[in-house]
């Protein structure tokens, strides 16, 4: 359901392009460093976006430098960090832990892996209670409620955005919690949603479930997709961001909507 959280690198400028590679080469490194090489393979553009929000938010300052690595080990490259990039790789691994859980669940694959990575679910539980609290519980209603097969794809939405809502507050003290969440829960309707919509002809012919009205129209789409993305945007615009303002609103005023675009095509 990830990958959706994309910059529109066609509006970026050339150095707005290298400031957002150097987070994601930045976030790659610390999976790498803390869960070791295989861990490359769960990162996604959505949590370079978590970790620029908060760095920014936070006005964190930067830790720069070059290397080269397996997937690019010719030429060397530039990588960024900031104190949420630890922060950032926890919660690829612990949302990727139970999106492939749900793979297994619903597919039958993927259950080697799954077996490796459940044995960090402890240690990120433990490091993290209320944001894995949220997760599950909040899996677990979406499940619920997929076995009823249910129609009610804003409240689905909902559900979803809650579980990223909480993702996105590192702090639950912080003065922009509120805001950090709302963010969070507006981008993950987004995405719920999106998700849903690219995924409806497959899972119709599958006989796999879908949230969405089988008779819904790309205007109704639209619509629920521009509730979703307006209050995220809106509590986006609530935040002291500056240093990757224009990164960040590329994101969230183009890139999110890239693969809506591209299925309309």
């Amino acid at each position: 359901m990830f990958g959706y959280v994309l910059a529109n690198a066609s509006m970026l400028s050339k150095e707005e392009k290298e400031i957002y590679k150097a987070h994601y080469c930045g976030l790659c490194r610390t999976l790498r460093e803390k869960y070791g090489q295989k861990a490359i393979l769960a990162l996604s553009y959505d949590m370079v976006f978590l970790e620029m929000v908060l760095s920014d938010t936070a006005d964190s300052e930067e830790t720069k430098g070059t290397e080269r690595c397996i997937p690019h080990p010719v030429k060397e490259h530039s990588y960024a960090t900031t104190r949420f990039s630890e922060y950032a790789a926890d919660m690829q691994m612990l949302l990727g832990y139970y999106s492939l859980l749900d793979k297994v669940h619903d597919e039958g694959k993927g259950m080697s892996e799954e077996k490796k990575m459940r044995t960090l679910l402890p240690d990120l539980e433990k490091k993290y209670p209320r944001i894995a609290q949220c997760i599950k519980e909040g899996l677990s209603q979406i499940g619920e409620n997929e076995e009823k097969n249910s129609r009610d794809a804003e409240a689905m939405a909902l559900l979803f955005g809650k579980i990223l809502g909480e993702v996105f507050v590192y702090d639950d003290s912080s003065f922009f919690r509120d805001d950090l969440r709302s963010l969070g829960c507006g981008l993950g309707r987004f995405i719920y949603l999106l998700d849903a919509w690219c995924d409806r002809k497959k899972d119709e012919k599958e006989g796999a479930y879908n949230p969405l009205p089988k008779d819904i129209t790309e205007s109704q789409m639209r619509q629920m997709l521009l509730d979703a993305a307006s209050t995220a945007s809106a509590a986006f615009e609530r935040l002291p961001v500056d240093q990757y303002v224009f990164i960040l609103r590329n994101i969230l005023y183009s890139g999110i909507w890239s693969k809506f675009k591209e299925e309309k095509k």
